[in-house]
């Protein structure tokens, strides 16, 4: 905006500054036709300018055409006209704040004895900015400009070191791509002499590859995509297969690049999916879509004891179904169900159903189903054996059923009792080799379904024997396991320590009998239990642990001779099995002269320090042997000289 004045100053006794005396009153008015004038230019410019820029010199000339003095032209700036105070002379002027400024011109009159003439003009100032853009990188050799400044009249925008073009602000525009690869945008205001300009850098788009749609899951109301890595230089968009659309698909979310996953709530289901990648700046001209996947919708019902599996799918493919988080069946193309009857009444299961084509997998929603039936489980099959406190364990092995349901167990038909879990022990029963000692399970399901009663089974009972005095020769006899199949049963005889380690294992290649002629010469209680293997069972079973308990040997000499001849000096212990023991002498006073609990420690007949005594002593021996019994002797023996 530019305003001009031309005004007179009256009295003025003093036509220029510097010259006369200074007037004693001075009023400003418009004389239109004075001739008066001035105009603002660039430094070396031709046309004037109606606008001025902070930071930008111009200058200042007379436009009135009378031959002037330019010493006695002065040139006032300010927000208003003055009238008085003219002291400077330049013509040059740099405005350093936006807004409006006046400039007053004072020159002298052209008429004799009149006042001098003030002539102004009001100039707008505007600030000169970087203009502000956006740069976005297009389909390769494309590059699109949009002009957010809101300063400037004017635009122009130059590509690399091309020709700037005229653009407008908020308007897109797509510039082929240049090198160097920059964009420079430069604003001007009209009639003005400021120019402002910045520049961006960008890098040239690669080429656009097409997107693969990796996974797809149907989460209960919701579809979960998966992907491989999006470019950031694209947009892409998830759309769903419409026979109404154009194309015949209609986009259904956008999806943000830098994910590998996004999740669509409510999504059109049953639908057939795709990821399209688009050009920012040209999206109809590029796009390319992904293959496209479609959802699978499951189904799950139980009946008879059996899982009935049913989905509806437009997904080529083979199929793989999954319980519980497992694979449990692949299956062909084409197929539409699956009866899963490997299942347990009353247990809840969940299905999925995976359709593979290539890299591309559709995995359907997650359904599941409570098993029911009104059919009798099988029976359950059973294993018993000894463990080694001669407590039968019984193991059961349910067909279907791994877990949950009660089974009750019986032995020799009578119940025993019933437990949930798989193994039960029967901690009362006491093994009676002239018995047989057999047990059977029944199994109820979950549904109430009880199954027949197994087949009965009968763990080996040993018994062992001493067939000579000392106990070195052992006759071991056992009953043959029974588990109701035909098949050959093994058996080893296992020779067992104090503490339950096994000290030997020998093969019976025959029969029910073994004759041990070697036991352990050191142990006087020997431990033996006979271990079966065969007839189909998946682990060994075990007898109960038998044992023989030889007797105990004591040796006291009658006498003995404390004389230093090194001939039977000392009383010593002898025997087999002395084990804690308690062996003390007395003398015919009824006073203990030696005891000792170990075979190391002999009596050479000393009391105390006393030199031996000849005479007659008594002694006693009490023990618990190995196997606990108590056992008490006593005789008598003789010092001799």
């Amino acid at each position: 905006m530019l305003k001009n004045f031309l005004l007179v100053l009256l009295p003025l006794l003093v036509l220029l500054p510097g010259v006369g005396s200074v007037a004693q009153a001075q009023i400003c008015f418009a004389t239109p036709n004075s001739g008066a004038d001035f105009q603002v230019y660039e430094p070396g410019g031709r046309e004037p300018l109606q606008v001025l820029c902070v930071g930008k010199t111009v200058r200042l000339k007379d436009a009135s055409g009378r031959r002037l003095n330019p010493a006695q032209v002065y040139y006032q700036k300010g927000a208003t006209i003055v009238c008085s105070g003219f002291t400077d002379t330049t013509t040059f002027y740099t405005p350093t704040t936006p807004g409006q400024v006046v400039i007053t011109q004072n020159t002298q009159n052209p008429q004799p004895g009149q006042s001098g003439l003030i002539f102004a003009r009001t100039y707008e100032v505007k600030a000169a900015p970087q203009p502000t853009f956006t740069v976005a990188v297009c389909t390769p050799g494309l590059v699109q400009v949009i002009i957010t400044d809101t300063n400037y009249d004017q635009y122009t925008v130059q590509i690399g070191s091309g020709t700037p073009v005229s653009a407008v602000r908020n308007t897109p525009a797509t510039y082929p791509a240049a090198n160097p690869a920059t964009v420079t945008v430069t604003g001007r205001y009209t009639g003005a002499a400021c120019v402002a300009a910045s520049t961006q850098n960008f890098t040239p788009k690669s080429a656009p590859q097409v997107p693969i749609l990796q996974r797809l899951t149907v989460q209960g109301s919701s579809l979960e995509a998966q992907f491989a890595a999006l470019s950031a230089e694209y947009q892409y968009s998830l759309q769903v297969a419409d026979a109404a659309a154009t194309g015949g698909y209609r986009t259904v979310a956008a999806v943000p690049v830098g994910t590998t996953s996004f999740t669509l709530p409510n999504a059109p289901l049953p639908g057939c999916y795709r990821l399209l990648l688009q050009d920012i700046c040209q999206p109809a001209s590029v796009a390319l879509p992904s293959q496209s996947v479609c959802t699978l919708a499951l189904a799950v019902t139980s009946g008879n004891g059996r899982n009935q599996l049913s989905w509806v799918t437009s997904q080529p493919g083979s199929f793989s179904i999954s319980r519980n988080g497992s694979v449990l069946a692949q299956l062909p193309p084409g197929t539409t169900q699956y009866q899963d009857t490997a299942v347990v009444c009353g247990t809840s299961y969940s299905y999925r159903v995976a359709a593979a084509t290539g890299s591309t997998i559709s995995v359907s929603n997650e359904a599941g189903a409570t098993t029911v039936s009104n059919v009798a489980p099988p029976a359950p099959r059973l294993l018993a054996s000894f463990n080694l406190r001669n407590q039968v364990e019984l193991t059961a092995q349910v067909p279907r059923a791994p877990t949950g349901g009660q089974l009750s167990y019986a032995r020799n038909g009578s119940p025993i009792g019933s437990s949930s879990t798989r193994t039960f022990r029967d901690s009362l029963s006491t093994p009676t080799p002239s018995a047989a000692q057999c047990y059977t399970a029944q199994f109820l399901d979950a549904c109430g379904n009880r199954s027949a009663t197994s087949t009965p089974v009968c763990p080996v009972v040993l018994t062992a024997t001493a067939t000579n005095e000392e106990g070195t020769n052992i006759q071991l006899n056992w009953t043959a396991f029974q588990s109701g199949a035909t098949s050959t049963l093994s058996y080893r005889v296992i020779s067992l320590s104090a503490s339950n380690a096994v000290l030997s294992s020998t093969a019976v290649s025959s029969g029910l009998t073994f004759f041990d002629t070697s036991p352990p010469q050191n142990q006087q209680v020997v431990r033996y239990r006979i271990e079966a293997t065969g007839q189909g069972l998946n682990a060994p079973t075990y007898s109960n642990v038998a044992t023989v308990a030889r007797q105990v040997k004591l040796f006291v000499p009658t006498a003995f001779s404390p004389n230093g001849d090194g001939l039977n000096d000392v009383l010593e212990l002898k025997g087999r099995y002395l084990d804690n023991f308690r062996f003390t002498i007395i003398d015919r006073n009824g006073q203990q002269v030696f005891q000792s609990t170990s075979r190391t420690q002999s009596w050479d007949g000393r009391i105390g320090t006393a030199s031996p005594v000849p005479g007659t002593y008594a002694w006693r021996y009490e023990s618990t042997d190995q196997a606990g019994r108590r056992v008490v002797q006593h005789g008598s023996v003789t010092i001799v000289r």
